[in-house]
């Protein structure tokens, strides 16, 4: 975790942050990107919706990661 996590949720009334929120979350992208990946790779037909809603829970948990895992400093090296 960096301290960019620190000073965002010290801001809260918490003061701690929610690591089991943060780790169920985390599991559930998981899980949704695999999951998804693994429907668009076997997808033999069936209705373009669909197809469309897979494609879509591939590109938001797939975000979702990047941008979580992304480095959060200013880039100020």
């Amino acid at each position: 975790m960096t301290d960019n996590d620190y000073r965002i949720e010290d801001r809260s009334e918490k003061g701690r942050p929610n690591y089991t929120l943060r780790r169920v979350k985390f599991a559930l992208a998981v899980v949704g990107l695999v999951v998804s990946v693994t429907l668009m790779l076997t997808w033999h037909g069936g209705s373009l919706a669909g197809a469309f809603v897979v494609e879509g829970v591939y590109l938001a948990t797939a975000l979702w990661l990047v941008v979580r895992f992304a480095p959060r400093d200013g880039g100020d090296d």
